[in-house]
């Protein structure tokens, strides 16, 4: 009973009557295509191979990534073609993808490493990145897992503080009477403009970069579930207090469900800005991570240094947002049923 109200509570925005892998991979299985991902690779690989390079530099790590994706396409696409499920709607959605990825390893290839029309020491060849990554690889992996771990705590902290002032501030007028227009003062301010006080304010350089990171975050989160709240119908309130409910459980079964997604766009907003802020903080005191990896590798010259870190913090972030988008197909499943 007490689920009733949440069950027929329904988003503004439809979804199309299709599963969750129908609608994301949308693009259909084409054996041209594929074929065409996997020639673009080896392309790539001989262009490197044979073309006189202008430039020293070692390609072994290259070839051997070029290789390996060649290999892992493969299997998927072999997969695709045997197996009708996800794995064909994967392969056939991003095979013009991989096709694009491979005509630009060539280009890029040509025109730093060959034919040196775009010259170091501010811009390198892919290859040259990874030969990096591979030198440096102990002090990028320490730099990544102390970013990660930085951001990690302050970006929970901040959406807690998010989701809590938006919840109440969307839910209670005389709580926003008082927290509202400071929120809109202060929030938009941006966060690094704090940064001279928080070396003040706090007693280590840890504690100030979690505050300016987490300053990041609270605000979009804060905002769009302000909006969440306010955009829920006053129906569902009359009905959960017809039905009993207390206003805990109206937090619970009405408030917070019709919030969550908005409360996942303000979280998606802040993670870019996070990210951002993450390097930005990093910089005024850090020993380590990924925003000292890059400001120590720009003020020695050394810009092949600086992508390798810019590559590993677009893998990490890739991988978050993956991982916080199936957290959000799993928590609102329910709107699948209700439409």
């Amino acid at each position: 009973m007490l689920e009733s109200v949440t069950a027929s509570h329904k988003v503004p925005t439809k979804l199309v009557k299709k599963s969750t892998s129908q609608t994301k991979y949308w693009k259909p299985y084409q054996t041209r295509w594929n074929l065409i991902s996997l020639l673009t690779l080896v392309v790539a690989f001989l262009e490197n191979l044979l073309v006189p390079a202008q430039e020293l530099v070692n390609n072994v790590t290259y070839r051997w990534f070029l290789v390996a994706y060649f290999a892992y396409l493969t299997i998927v696409y072999v997969a695709g073609a045997v197996v009708h499920g996800k794995v064909r709607l994967y392969s056939g959605h991003f095979a013009q993808l991989n096709a694009s990825i491979g005509i630009l390893l060539v280009i890029q290839d040509l025109l730093t490493e060959k034919y040196a029309n775009i010259q170091q020491p501010f811009f390198v060849s892919f290859a040259q990145i990874l030969d990096q990554m591979k030198t440096d690889h102990a002090l990028l992996l320490a730099s990544t897992w102390s970013s990660l771990g930085l951001w990690l705590v302050s970006f929970v902290i901040g959406t807690i503080i998010g989701i809590a002032l938006g919840l109440f501030m969307g839910r209670y007028r005389q709580f926003n009477y008082w927290a509202f227009p400071y929120l809109k003062v202060i929030g938009i301010i941006p966060a690094a403009t704090w940064m001279p006080l928080t070396m003040v304010i706090f007693p280590t350089s840890y504690l100030a970069e979690i505050f300016l990171i987490a300053f990041s975050v609270w605000f979009p989160v804060a905002f769009m579930t302000i909006g969440g709240v306010q955009s829920i119908s006053k129906d569902y309130f009359e009905s959960a207090k017809t039905l009993g409910f207390s206003e805990s459980q109206i937090l619970k079964k009405v408030v917070i469900p019709g919030a969550l997604p908005n409360i996942f766009i303000g979280i998606f907003t802040a993670m870019g800005l996070s990210f951002t802020m993450l390097v930005i903080s990093e910089m005024i005191g850090a020993k380590v991570g990924l925003g000292w990896y890059i400001n120590w590798a720009k003020g020695v010259g050394n810009y092949t240094q600086v992508y390798a870190a810019i590559v590993i913090m677009a893998i990490l972030f890739s991988v978050i947002f993956s991982l916080l988008n199936k957290f959000q197909e799993y928590a609102l499943r329910w709107r699948e049923k209700t439409n």
